[in-house]
Parts: C-alpha cells; structure tokens; sequence
C-alpha cells in the first residue's frame, strides 16, 4: 500500500484484485510487476511455517492485489481486464481514498486506562483526561504498542503496581517504546530501550521528546548489543521463540530480586516456559490471561529469600 507520509501520494486509487487458482499464483505475481504499482498485495496460498511465531499462518485464497493511481487508470486498467480475462483470472475492483491507509485507523485508537490513576493517550488528542504526571502520550507509527493489545495491557497493569522509583528497567524488543516510557513516566530511574527495527526506533525518539522524559536510552539492535548491567525490572513483550533464546543470555543482566515480565505468550506454552525458568531456578510467580495470551511474571530472588 502507499505510504501515507509519500510525497507523491495521490487523492485515491483503483483497487484491483485478480484470484487466480493456486499453480498459476506466480504467474500471477509476476504479471503484477510489470503494472505502475503504486502499492501490491498477495496470498499465494502456500502454507506458512515460520519459526518466530506460535500463531498459526493457514493458507488463503491465492490473490494478487494491486492500488494503481487514478492517473494511470486509464492507460492499464484494459490491459488487467483483458490479460485476466485470457488467463481465466476472476477480477474485481473498488476506488479507495488514500486518507483511508493515513488516518482511518486513528480513529479506532483512544485513550486507555492502566488502571484508575495512567491513562495513555494518541499523540493527535489535544487533551488528557487526567493530568500530565498520569498522562503518557504516544504516537506509535508503524510500530507494535498502542496499549490496545492484551500482552502490552497486560504488561502495563502489572508496572502500575510495581514501584518503579529509582529502579533500572530494560525494555528488550521496545516496539513503540510504551512498556519502558510508562515506567519512566512512574519514576523509573534508567530505562533502557531496546529494538531492532528502524522504523520503531524512530517511533521510540519521537514518543521519548513528545513525553520529555529523561533517563531514557534507545538501542537499535536486541540484547547482543546490551553492554552487560543489571536491572530491576526487564519486560520482554516477544513472543516465546525469542524468549526461548534470549532468557539464558538475560542471566547476567538480572539485579538481585529483579522482576521480569515475559508476554507474547500462548497459554499452551505455559509448560514450555515453566521448564524454560526451571532451567535457570526461576519459577512464575505470577501467570495472567487475557484474550488468548498469558503473562507470566518472574521474580530473580536471592538464593534463601
């Protein structure tokens, strides 16, 4: 799809999508790529087995959709008509406004509550409804991290009851930077933001001046790129097949009764993490669920406490 922030962008764009049978899917693909794209999208309808996700990816439909601008309409739209039509391709289109990708989905995101004192806040209200020490304003981008989604919820309700004051908190796969930025917000002395996408990186210094908020460090990169420190309170909102590989290396950057939050999780894998803190002589202190997920909370204690 177009990028919202493209200079070029244009008023609107004719949709087109063509379905053919899944042997002529690359075909298919490949028939797009020779358009003026201004944005493609396609299911080839292979399945997917990835390794970095516990959620299951089934096979679709195989389409290939196309946004072409209203300027080259009418030098191609014939073309698609008449090359599907010979492959037999079922075809449909639709105008769509080029607002729809920028600002539509603004309007589904609202402030939210962590618990009855923080609320947190899209970047474009003009006000808090509380005010500006329980106020944490963020604009995520493209990035994971609204406050919306139950793991990053579920993380949020479990620091406003911690107290934060003074503490060093490592935010490991930052996306928008929301989990660290609310526990800055809560007195958190050093925090620690830690991700490797560019895109919410630059997310993360934006939220970080839109807030004002001092102490917070932003690495772009994952813990490899941590200079080895101890802090209080890590929150790892992954998903398990990087938790899986990171928690053995996080060993050496646990405070004494440091609290870890491990979100992102399946409650099917609560066994699998159970033997994954077994392993270190760790054991959950505290499993959360909501919507799907589960948050399992970690206590680092001294040997005896």
């Amino acid at each position: 799809m177009p990028w919202a922030d493209n200079g070029s962008l244009d008023a609107s764009y004719l949709r087109i999508t063509w379905r053919p049978p899944a042997s002529e899917a690359a075909d298919a693909v490949a028939f797009a790529y020779t358009l003026p794209l201004t944005g493609l999208e396609y299911e080839d309808g292979e399945a997917v087995d990835s390794p970095f996700t516990d959620i299951p990816i089934e096979p679709g439909q195989p389409f290939v959709r196309v946004y072409l601008p209203q300027s080259q309409v009418a030098l191609w739209l014939e073309h698609i008509v008449s090359a599907c039509a010979a492959r037999g391709w079922e075809l449909d289109w639709d105008e769509v406004q080029s607002q729809d990708w920028a600002n539509a989905w603004k309007a589904y995101y609202q402030p939210q509550w962590v618990g009855s004192e923080y609320v947190i806040v899209p970047s474009w209200h003009q006000h808090s409804p509380t005010d500006q020490t329980h106020t944490l304003w963020l604009d995520p981008g493209m990035a994971f991290g609204t406050g919306t989604h139950a793991t990053t919820r579920m993380c949020l309700n479990a620091l406003a009851t911690e107290n934060l004051s003074g503490l060093r908190v490592l935010d490991l796969g930052a996306g928008s930077g929301i989990l660290g930025l609310f526990a800055a917000l809560r007195g958190a002395e050093q925090v620690l933001l830690v991700e490797p996408d560019p895109v919410a990186v630059d997310a993360i210094h934006y939220n970080i001046g839109l807030n004002r908020l001092g102490g917070v460090d932003v690495i772009a990169g994952t813990l490899a790129h941590v200079p080895q420190q101890r802090f209080d309170v890590l929150c790892l909102n992954l998903i398990w097949d990087i938790i899986a590989v990171e928690w053995p290396h996080l060993q050496p950057y646990l405070a004494p009764g440091a609290r870890i939050l491990l979100s992102g999780l399946l409650p099917e894998r609560r066994a699998d993490v159970e033997r994954l803190l077994a392993g270190t002589g760790h054991v959950p202190k505290r499993v959360t669920e909501a919507d799907g997920w589960i948050l399992v909370e970690v206590a680092h204690d001294p040997p005896g406490a």
